[in-house]
């Protein structure tokens, strides 16, 4: 289950810069597992907090209509 969040820089210039990001699982180590989680920018440089929110609600809304559209399960029938 992906976790998402709004990364707020701000910059020297007194301008502050906003980027969407989310998390996922990894596993990492030989006999014993390391779990942690990793944040990845999906998208960067909005310039206001509400640019932000929008794309990423347009983003999730884009990854529920792509969950619909797979495959949820296959039969053959044998002729």
């Amino acid at each position: 289950m992906s976790h998402y969040r709004i990364k707020i820089d701000q910059l020297h210039n007194g301008e502050t810069k906003y980027s969407i990001q989310e998390s996922h699982l990894e596993i990492t180590g030989g006999w014993i597992k390391h779990p942690r989680i990793v944040w990845e920018n999906l998208f960067t440089n909005f310039e206001t907090e509400e640019e932000a929110m929008s794309a990423l609600e347009n983003y999730r809304t884009f990854l529920e209509t792509k969950k619909l559209k797979e495959v949820k399960s296959t039969t053959y029938k044998i002729i």
